[in-house]
């Protein structure tokens, strides 16, 4: 706890060129800022500097790869299955690993291949000393500890809280694969850095850089130092980092950032951070009047409660979040929607991404079960029955492979169930006993993505005026291709589809929104806990799903009224079948091997 106190009090506060505010107060207990009770009864004003840290405490990934035993030894460190490059937060964990361990004297410092033993910013007392407040191991895998991380849950509890095929399953386990799989490269490529770093080492600090590093945004000129490696300019450094390492420090960095990493997160903060590049610091300032006593808080960005929770082990708990679900019951994404991080695609670099071999046959035998309905049909589709419907059927599953991994298509989010939230006084207090529910007259979502997708699914040859299976041939190469509203009939399906697969999304879930919210409401669940936290995410997911069927069951009623006035009750493109149909018909587009993915011109 002193230690604690002494870190808060002096790291960034007694350090020249930094600033902090008078009535910064440390909480040690729990690691964070307050605004000072005073007799006087100040408070900070909008608008006022909280705090300036300067760039010299901060270490940036931009560091990392600077460092010469860093690209000497890991920079050709790729992921083994799909040959991608590893994510920049991967060497800077490594970098600061090193840096930990030669400050313990537990990794031999190396010379350079001038003879010179390195004395960079790597080997500052300053620095071992933030490293040494990082959470632990043992306090992440801490169940009691607030900084628990699902990472390092038991697989078998995750899928007991969450099932397999939901959002937040596949991100945790998104992260978890992809630092076992860095510290896997590594180890491949470094002797060294496999005889030094234990895998529990790696963990820790990968966890530390994903959870508490901010983005100072690109490297701005001041950031360049002629020579770095025999480049002439901070250009020519980037684009070294992009072909050797093939990390793209242009599109933004990451820096651990002492103190500012401490405070803790809300949708609607009390402070707003800004890096700025003349003053080389991250700006820190009061956005509304921040009264004694109240803790210091930030945004980390605009996360879902899926993506908060995956990345930082929390939710607020107040539906002040942005929440996500997903239509994906039939396959799990191979892209989870950890962007340049990880993918388990090959990635070429330059927007496209591929399935490997094994993924992709797997896939399709996935994807087929989207198209068992046959909604829109008299009968089931059958290649010797209804050819042109086999054929455009087949067309389906191309079209289907093709967006099998893109989230959008497959993923939603909606705005938070309660927009004026606003933090409590202190972190350790609930913000609200009020379990988060979503107001059915104010739902704001972008629904046009996945409906395109239950178009796609539930589409005749009558579609496109006829000329359905013309236009899905045509666009088969075209990977923008999104099937507007065409006519009410097939809207009526495609929201009928859409109903389905939230209906079955909903089914992935190992609970149901009444239990859980009957769960939280009754506080039979310790604030902050395991179970409680793990609660709220999955709650908000099913509460999404929920509220998407139930837009999509209102429309399918009101269009069939409308269709039905224009056409005849039992027309065959109004069928919305309530039961599969054969397995054999659906699956026989397996054995199809006349239809390349991309070659279409063998069907005609």
């Amino acid at each position: 706890m002193q230690r604690s106190h002494h870190f808060l009090e002096n790291y960034v506060c007694k350090t020249i060129g930094a600033y902090c505010h008078p009535l910064l107060d440390p909480v040690p207990q729990r690691r964070t800022h307050r605004v000072a009770q005073t007799s006087s009864g100040h408070s900070i004003d909008p608008n006022e500097l909280v705090m300036m840290l300067p760039r010299k405490l901060l270490i940036w990934d931009l560091d990392a790869m600077r460092d010469s035993w860093i690209r000497n030894n890991l920079f050709l460190a790729r992921h083994e299955i799909t040959g991608n490059a590893l994510d920049g937060g991967a060497f800077l964990a490594a970098f600061l690993v090193r840096i930990k361990l030669m400050g313990l004297k537990e990794w031999n410092k190396e010379k350079n291949d001038d003879g010179v033993v390195v004395t960079e910013l790597s080997y500052h007392n300053r620095i071992i000393e933030f490293l040494e407040m990082l959470p632990s191991f043992d306090e992440m895998q801490d169940e009691t500890s607030t900084h628990s991380h699902p990472v390092l849950w038991d697989e078998d509890e995750l899928i007991s809280y969450f099932g397999k095929l939901t959002p937040t399953f596949r991100l945790v386990r998104g992260y978890k694969d992809m630092i076992h799989l860095e510290y896997s490269a590594f180890c491949k490529i470094s002797n060294e850095f496999s005889q030094y770093v234990t895998e529990k080492e790696y963990i820790t600090m990968r966890l530390n850089v994903i959870s508490r590093s901010f983005g100072p945004g690109p490297p701005s000129k001041e950031e360049e130092i002629i020579g770095i490696f025999g480049t002439k300019s901070l250009e020519e450094e980037l684009q070294l980092y992009r072909k050797e390492a093939g990390v793209d420090l242009t599109k933004g960095c990451r820096a651990m950032s002492p103190i500012l990493d401490m405070w803790d997160h809300h949708a609607k903060p009390n402070v707003e951070w800004k890096y700025d590049n003349l003053k080389r610091a991250f700006m820190i300032r009061a956005v509304d009047r921040i009264p004694p006593m109240q803790d210091i808080m930030v945004s980390y960005g605009k996360y879902t409660d899926t993506h908060l929770f995956a990345k930082f082990g929390f939710v607020n708990g107040d539906g002040s979040g942005y929440t996500e679900a997903s239509i994906a019951t039939m396959h799990p994404l191979l892209d989870v929607g950890m962007g340049q991080q990880f993918t388990y695609l090959v990635d070429f670099g330059n927007g496209t991404k591929i399935t490997t071999g094994y993924d992709h046959e797997a896939q399709k035998r996935s994807m087929v079960n989207y198209l068992r309905y046959d909604d829109g049909y008299d009968d089931c589709i059958t290649k010797e029955g209804n050819p042109k419907g086999y054929q455009l059927k087949l067309l389906k599953l191309r079209h289907l492979q093709k967006i099998a991994n893109d989230y959008d298509r497959w993923t939603f989010q909606i705005a938070p169930r309660n927009n004026t939230s606003k933090p409590s006084k202190s972190s350790d207090i609930p913000i609200s006993t009020r379990v988060p529910q979503f107001n059915p007259h104010s739902i704001k979502f972008d629904g046009r993505k996945i409906i395109s997708t239950c178009r796609l699914i539930t589409l005749t040859v009558e579609d496109f005026n006829g000329k359905a299976i013309e236009t899905l041939e045509m666009e088969l190469l075209n990977n923008n291709f999104f099937i507007e509203k065409q006519t009410d009939q097939l809207e009526l399906r495609a929201l009928a589809m859409l109903s389905q697969l939230t209906t079955g999304a909903l089914h992935l879930y190992p609970s149901n929104t009444q239990t859980d919210i009957s769960a939280l409401s009754f506080s039979s669940l310790k604030f902050g806990s395991k179970e409680w936290t793990a609660t709220h995410v999955r709650l908000g997911e099913m509460q999404s799903l929920e509220v998407v069927r139930s837009i999509a069951s209102s429309g399918v009623k009101q269009m069939r009224k409308r269709v039905q006035q224009n056409i005849l009750a039992m027309h065959s493109s109004l069928n919305i079948r309530q039961r599969i149909c054969p397995e054999e018909s659906t699956l026989q587009l397996l054995k199809e091997d006349s239809y390349s993915l991309y070659s279409h011109s063998q069907l005609h």
